[in-house]
């Protein structure tokens, strides 16, 4: 800071009301005698750092208005219309950007217009920046720069390997780096806990069965067939990579039903699984509610800006419908940033909205929060289910599940959490699973749902068809 006081005017931070730079002015200024207050000894810039400081803001968040109308306004537009200069005048935009008196802000501009005087803009008769004729107007920020990276990240992707970039790393990190502090304009969180004593506290899960024998299996072993595979048979998905066995649910059983687009004809279970120990998500669909609050003095408030402004956008990519022939390239994106979540911030899961049921959200649950607990069967039980009933006159649709207990089970025999002597089963369940258990499937919720038809809402585009001659030359010339 310069301290020649004898040429210098001094500001101290009781004269500055903006709280972030008045706080910035308290903390790292120097003991001064204020030129305008007449305070002596109270921390203070001089008029030059201030004026450092109101610049650097005003190139991140303010832009010169324009003095004339822009050059494709026709001569009808300015008739009825007329053009009129938004902006407010630089020294009035100044005192409200600090909330500083006039006489301050008046002094900061005539540093400003000296340090940016143009000869030839003044000899065409134009404003030099915080020229006192200058006027200037809030900027609309854009996120440009960060969907230029995002499509570069995901072209590499696609063309190049996904793993140990460090490029991608960085990327995500500055992504998603102040994602645990966002908030909905409703101060909800964006990243949300779920399950035990917190508004969400059950998923829905289904699974389309083409033959009854699966189905009969399914709800012999409810939790192993329509909760989430072994790692051994986990296909890719929107997040979850081949091999990565995650939890894919939903809030309803409804937008469970849509979800996996099942064929007419066949059977889909869909059972209810209670949340047992609370979980950290992060919320997508709450991504276009965020609110940001900050200081024009903060430098990272613009770069803050612009990242949700992207963010929100991301929200959409991240859950926009893809065609099946495509799944494979364009699942590889959000898979990636899945598992930099799971690994960075300790992130249990997303939720975001369903492609298929309108107003529907989805949750998926990363590999470590995904593991169903098996329910408790005695040791020798046996399991029996049946699909149909005789109503007295015809086989009717009855599904059944019959546990029979062994009325006096051996002292060495406990209550197992699987019953392992069982025939039958369609998985093999891994013991080497260590994870710790997170979800457990209501036996009584579970419902068979016989799909009879399809809905399909679409939008429909004539095709206008033309026929018209062309000349011989014209023919030629093809």
């Amino acid at each position: 800071m310069n301290s020649d006081t004898s040429t210098e005017k001094y500001i101290c931070y009781d004269c500055v009301g903006e709280n972030h730079l008045k706080n910035i002015i308290k903390n790292t200024g120097s003991k001064i005698s204020c030129s305008y207050c007449g305070n002596d000894g109270l921390e203070g810039f001089s008029l030059i750092d201030l004026a450092d400081k109101i610049e650097s803001a005003f190139e991140q968040h303010y832009i010169q208005s324009p003095e004339n109308p822009p050059e494709n306004w026709s001569f009808y537009q300015l008739q009825n219309s007329g053009w009129e200069n938004n902006g407010m005048p630089v020294i009035e935009a100044i005192m409200e950007a600090a909330e500083i008196e006039e006489e301050i802000a008046a002094d900061v501009q005539e540093i400003l217009a000296d340090r940016h005087y143009d000869h030839s803009a003044a000899e065409m008769g134009e404003n030099s920046e915080f020229e006192s004729g200058s006027s200037y107007e809030i900027k609309s920020h854009d996120d440009f720069e960060w969907q230029m990276q995002w499509e570069n990240f995901e072209h590499t992707l696609k063309t190049s390997t996904r793993f140990f970039n460090k490029n991608h790393e960085q990327l995500l990190k500055s992504i998603f780096e102040d994602i645990e502090s966002l908030h909905t304009h409703k101060k909800k969180p964006v990243v949300r806990k779920i399950g035990p004593k917190n508004q969400l506290r059950h998923l829905f899960r289904a699974r389309a069965f083409q033959s009854d024998n699966r189905l009969k299996i399914a709800l012999e072993f409810p939790d192993k067939e329509i909760g989430p595979p072994p790692s051994e048979y986990a296909t890719a998905g929107r997040m979850n990579s081949r091999g990565i066995s995650v939890f894919y649910g939903s809030v309803n059983p409804e937008t469970a039903l849509a979800e996996i687009r099942p064929p007419v004809g066949c059977k889909v279970a869909v059972a209810r699984f209670e949340i047992k120990r609370t979980l950290q998500v992060l919320d997508l669909s709450a991504l276009k509610l965020t609110n940001i609050e900050g200081s024009y003095f903060d430098e990272s408030y613009a770069r803050r800006i612009t990242n949700i402004i992207f963010l929100k956008k991301l929200s959409q990519r991240l859950t926009k419908p893809v065609m099946p022939d495509d799944e494979h390239a364009e699942y590889l994106a959000t898979q990636v940033v899945a598992e930099f979540l799971a690994s960075e911030f300790r992130i249990d899961g997303i939720i975001f909205p369903s492609a298929q049921s309108d107003g529907g959200l989805n949750v998926t649950l990363f590999n470590s929060a995904s593991k169903v607990i098996a329910p408790e069967v005695i040791k020798g039980s046996t399991i029996e289910v049946s699909l149909m009933d005789w109503d007295g006159e015809e086989l009717v649709h009855d599904y059944k599940v019959w546990v029979r207990m062994p009325s006096k089970p051996d002292a060495d025999k406990d209550s197992q959490n699987f019953p392992f002597d069982l025939p039958g089963q369609e998985w093999e369940r891994n013991d080497a699973d260590l994870r710790e258990g997170t979800l457990s499937i209501d036996l009584d919720s579970i419902r068979v749902s016989h799909i009879k038809s399809v809905e399909i809402k679409s939008v429909v585009y004539d095709v206008n068809r033309t026929e018209y001659k062309i000349s011989s030359d014209e023919v030629e010339d093809k």
